[in-house]
């Protein structure tokens, strides 16, 4: 008899790898949440063989259909969808730290209703595990150095709250901690490589030229991970990387994929962030300041990497990554 997945915002880039994975498996059903069944991405899912639900993670009561039956529910809220949101809106919030915490609020609100509806005895009947995409605790891990990382701390917050409030939930779950998106420079065009006047192209950061980061392919790789931990003991943490690599190994591949001569330079914080609206500069700034300084999950010895696990996960490199996207307006540009 085949088991059900039930992912919140599959047409999403998290959630639609996790559709993908789960979909050609033949014992599992792939059951999605959506909150427009009509939007383009939610019927191409359809017509996969996913199982759209209409659903709103702030209505606790519609996911109560949504999660009834499920084996396995796969847990993504997004903090920066929130924090455009109040910027786009003054009544939202007028100052950075408001902005910040409105942004903060929702986030974990979100988080704890969709436990609650996960935590009821009508869904713990089935479930075996509640995957949770999370980031590390960095107020713990930097011992107190960094205390408002928002983005941050919403997700470690709503753990917490899991474990506090829900013990049932809690003991089914397990957490995956998503890297640095591959893609970055999609969303933002000042962090794809700059072609310089000699033809070349750097990438610019704030970090050092040293610092290895944890590198994600998500929109094909995070399904990978949560099969992982659907496979693995509850109560599990994941670092979700596809490959680890300075930001200068990175170019050279680039640069070598690509036929171009490619490098790395180092700016400062107030260069790199200069043009970050306020309410977001502070919350970056302390990310890769901790991130530089404690490394991406803080030391925390509890987070497995896939290379530590059992069994052999299919990961994405990044020379596949980058001979798989079109460059033509970085290098054009």
């Amino acid at each position: 008899m085949s088991k059900t997945i039930v992912i919140i915002g599959v047409t999403g880039i998290q959630g639609s790898s996790v559709a993908n994975t789960f979909l050609p498996l033949p014992e599992w059903q792939v059951r999605g949440i959506t909150r427009n069944t009509d939007s383009l991405a939610a019927q191409n899912l359809a017509d996969k063989g996913v199982e759209m639900i209409k659903a709103d993670i702030d209505d606790p009561q519609s996911l109560v259909p949504a999660f009834e039956g499920a084996a396995v529910i796969f847990s993504n809220t997004d903090f920066f969808t929130h924090l455009q949101d109040a910027l786009a809106s003054p009544d939202l919030g007028r100052t950075p730290d408001e902005i910040s915490e409105y942004a903060y609020n929702r986030e974990v609100t979100q988080g704890i209703k969709i436990a609650q509806v996960a935590a009821s005895p009508l869904v713990l009947r089935t479930l075996e595990r509640f995957v949770y995409s999370s980031l590390c605790d960095v107020r713990k891990w930097s011992r107190g150095k960094y205390t408002t990382v928002h983005h941050y701390n919403s997700k470690t917050d709503t753990i917490r709250t899991i474990e506090a409030q829900f013990p049932e939930l809690a003991a089914r779950m397990s957490t995956v901690q998503l890297g640095h998106y591959a893609t970055m420079w999609k969303a933002f065009p000042s962090m794809a490589p700059q072609k310089q006047p000699d033809g070349s192209f750097l990438v610019i950061r704030q970090v050092s030229a040293g610092l290895k980061f944890p590198f994600v392919v998500a929109h094909r790789d995070t399904g990978s991970f949560v099969k992982a931990l659907v496979d693995l003991p509850p109560k599990k943490d994941l670092l979700g990387v596809s490959q680890t690599l300075t930001w200068p190994e990175w170019m050279a591949i680039w640069g070598d994929v690509l036929g171009v001569q490619a490098g790395f330079q180092q700016v400062s914080k107030d260069d790199f962030f200069r043009d970050v609206p306020q309410a977001l500069r502070k919350d970056l700034e302390d990310t890769y300041d901790f991130i530089e300084e404690f490394g991406f999950t803080g030391g925390d010895p509890a987070v497995l990497t896939p290379e530590e696990l059992d069994f052999q996960i299919p990961l994405t490199s990044m020379e596949d990554y980058i001979r798989s996207e079109d460059w033509s307006s970085v290098l054009n540009a």
